[in-house]
């Protein structure tokens, strides 16, 4: 191996981080609880490529406003079946979510099943300003129903994130949810002809307040370029306001303040909106989902354009400022930019999987670990290794997770104070003089009692704590 020329920091890109055991193991436990969610519900795993193609991704919209990565083929020594045209090349872009590229399949495979229920996890990159919470590199898990128009779809994917809330040990958690035509309809009620910038403001009342909500509105352009600023009148945004605050209240006192707001109006979305929304409550209390645990908001827009139905976030009680840990909603007619004119249903949502392990870790409700090892068997002198090593294959054997110790430092105490290190619960000691009797010594870490077993009881002992 060569000599490198100069010497390399090791950092990381910026808004990226690594994931060391403990980190991932948490991270990996939060999967397998919300994925045994999802299949109950008879959803079915699908994976996609991080790189697509950039007009996949932006349908080609010449407006599109996310910072996205584009990828590009740098010449190298391995370069000489690749297309001097692709060398350089930026078509390719790292996917920002998961669920264009569910599109994208969806358009792609028709002979998938209707309505086709998937849940997909995978890495997702943004060039946005990297937070606390928020990565330019993060993993989503994301859980969609296409093919069906059914408020049903919408119903029970708010039922997937209650039930996926409650598999991660949360109680103090909720689902808000609204509908873009109800957004829509207020667009259309107070005369605004940019309804993406209505509800880019609208959306950001958690953060901003209403008096930063009022000052986003009543914005004048600073030139005449400036196309976001809405330059509200004061009752254009007092009607702004005045729909934002009737979330306030009770849900029922909710939905009647929205049939009066919008009663007389020729909105058809806001009467379609009104009535989702109602029906969505309905089947929510029949299903006895506590009213403790969702709420109609008025303020959910979600900052995606695709959405055009209801909308779902959901927040933990006691990290508000954490922002969303899972989120979705109905993006009807996604399809369309693949095949024209097939307005294939679609509706689903995400969960943010580092925002969420981190919500979760400091409220308490992860185990912190730092290895999935439950005994490790010590080895003091070389003519004992195989002893040794035989003794862990025979504990793997009848099913715990065993490793042997590795380490130079061949003392007891070393040995002990490395299981203690790593968090694992139990040490089968075989010395020489426990091999000479046929038996070995059994150290329960966390209780700190220890006794000695025959080799033969040794495995079943065992097996009977962990399962006990």
């Amino acid at each position: 191996m060569s000599t490198p020329s100069q010497t390399v920091k090791p950092e990381l890109v910026g808004g990226t981080r690594d994931l060391l055991p403990a980190e991932a193991l948490a991270q990996n436990t939060v999967i397998a609880r919300v994925r045994k969610v999802y299949e109950s519900f008879g959803f079915v795993p699908l994976e996609t490529p991080c790189l697509e193609r950039w007009d996949v991704l932006t349908g080609g919209a010449p407006d599109f406003n996310k910072s996205l990565f584009r990828t590009t083929i740098v010449r190298g020594s391995e370069d000489a079946g690749i297309d001097a045209e692709e060398l350089g090349s930026s078509d390719s872009t790292l996917r920002f979510d998961l669920t264009v590229p569910l599109a994208r399949v969806v358009s792609a495979y028709p002979t998938l099943p209707r309505p086709f229920k998937r849940y997909q996890i995978g890495r997702v990159f943004r060039g946005e300003r990297p937070q606390a919470g928020r990565f330019r590199e993060f993993t989503q898990f994301d859980f969609d129903i296409v093919g069906s128009r059914s408020i049903l779809a919408d119903v029970e994917v708010i039922q997937v994130m209650y039930a996926a809330m409650r598999a991660l040990g949360v109680e103090d958690f909720v689902i808000r949810f609204n509908t873009r035509k109800v957004l829509n309809g207020l667009a259309d009620l107070v005369g605004c002809t940019n309804a993406k910038e209505l509800l880019r403001i609208i959306d950001k009342l958690d953060k901003k307040g209403f008096d930063g909500v009022a000052e986003a509105l009543r914005r004048q352009p600073v030139n005449e370029f400036d196309d976001a600023a809405l330059a509200f009148s004061d009752a254009q945004v007092d009607r702004v306001l005045g729909f934002l605050k009737l979330q306030g209240a009770d849900t029922q006192t909710t939905l009647a303040g929205l049939k009066d707001l919008f009663v007389g109006t020729t909105s058809e979305a806001a009467v379609e909106g009104i009535k989702e929304l109602t029906t969505i409550v309905e089947m929510l209390k029949a299903l006895g989902i506590p009213q403790a645990n969702w709420s109609v908001d008025l303020s959910v827009a979600r900052g995606l354009d695709y959405y055009n139905g209801p909308v779902f976030e959901t927040s933990l009680t006691d990290m508000p400022e954490l922002g969303s840990v899972l989120s979705g909603g109905r993006f009807d007619g996604l399809m369309d930019r693949f095949v024209p004119g097939s307005n294939i249903a679609g509706v689903g949502a995400s969960v943010g999987i580092d925002r969420m392990v981190i919500g979760l870790q400091k409220l308490g409700l992860l185990p912190s670990v730092n290895s999935v090892t439950q005994v490790l068997v010590t080895v003091f002198a070389e003519e004992l290794r195989t002893v040794s090593l035989v003794l862990a294959s025979e504990l793997r054997d009848k099913g715990a997770k065993t490793e042997i110790y590795f380490g130079e430092d061949r003392t007891l105490r070393a040995q002990l104070a490395y299981a203690t290190k790593q968090g694992i619960p139990y040490v089968v000691i075989a010395g020489p003089e426990e091999i000479e009797k046929g038996t070995v010594q059994l150290k329960d870490m966390s209780a700190r009692k220890q006794e000695v077993l025959t080799r033969d009881a040794c495995a079943d002992t065992i097996m009977a704590k962990l399962n006990s």
